[in-house]
């Protein structure tokens, strides 16, 4: 019998790409989605966290589900940001714990955001700043909200704090591509932000990795070993359609367009370092943004 597989966030770019991997190394996969007519005909799913009782046990869970980032945030939308993560996920392990579904892995989403604020490399033991962001605060509650319930379960729990995740079709790539292939693309602010990226095939298999080695766990930073400034990955993404180097929009009016949210995750950057995936042995394909991007359009 299979091995089963619960999501949440299936539907969404990296955990769609995730769950299609892993079925097709034979695990069975379980969506938990408010839309089931989203989810691939070939996975089970559910639309109440109720349902878990009629499920096998679970071989893993893959906590990916929260509200977009990358859009106009208002204090009603950073709630709903937070809800869809934190109260999600302390919902959800309740009912694992309620009908005795507990897995062997709990694989729960997180952000560089973790660090947004320091100024040196940052590395899985590199603590929050001092002074804290709305960005800080919600990574911090994501994990914080499975490490309260699961922390004396022996179940294996690990976090994957994701970079800005690079693929054709999805996430950042999908939202700017049109403009760039115009010759509308822009560099946000002076262009000097760090940006901590990873490729979606890396992205893929570093979660696998996590998944298949069982003395793994605690938090992973899932970012390519080279980090870019948001320049570089501005001006290298306007060559891959021969198209004149991005006009800068200056921090005034991003501030002005994106609000708070542009701020936080288009103005400011952070050197992130996938230590612990390289120190026990993962190899990423795509170490630099030229390579990754060459992957896409070459």
């Amino acid at each position: 019998m299979a091995a089963t597989i619960l999501f949440t966030g299936g539907n969404g770019f990296i955990g769609s790409s995730l769950a299609s991997f892993l079925f097709n190394r034979g695990y069975e996969i379980v969506f938990y989605t408010k839309n089931p007519k989203l989810a691939p005909r070939n996975y089970r799913t559910i639309s109440d966290l109720q349902e878990i009782e009629r499920l096998p046990l679970l071989e893993a869970v893959i906590n990916l589900a929260g509200a977009p980032i990358i859009k106009r945030w208002n204090k009603e939308y950073q709630q709903t940001m937070y809800d869809s993560r934190i109260a999600t996920t302390l919902d959800l392990i309740a009912n694992l714990r309620k009908f005795g579904r507990l897995p062997k892995i709990f694989i729960s989403g997180s952000a560089v955001g973790y660090y947004l604020g320091q100024q040196h490399k940052c590395y899985e033991d590199t603590p929050v700043p001092e002074v804290q962001n709305f960005s800080n605060r919600l990574c911090t509650a994501w994990e914080d909200s499975a490490k309260s319930l699961l922390a004396d379960d022996g179940v294996r729990l690990c976090f994957a704090r994701l970079g800005v995740v690079l693929g054709p079709k999805g996430g950042i790539l999908k939202r700017i591509e049109n403009q760039f292939r115009l010759g509308l693309g822009t560099i946000f602010g002076q262009g000097t932000q760090v940006m901590s990226w990873v490729h979606l095939e890396d992205c893929i298999n570093a979660l696998w990795y996590i998944l298949q080695n069982p003395e793994l766990s605690g938090p992973f930073n899932i970012v390519a070993p080279k980090t870019c400034t948001s320049a570089d990955f501005s001006e290298l993404l306007a060559m891959q359609f021969s198209k004149r180097t991005p006009k800068h929009l200056p921090d005034w009016l991003v501030s002005l367009i994106f609000g708070q949210m542009g701020e936080e995750m288009l103005l400011k950057g952070v050197c992130v370092v996938p230590n612990r995936l390289q120190q026990s042995g993962f190899f990423f394909k795509y170490s630099d943004i030229n390579s990754a991007l060459q992957s896409f359009y070459s």
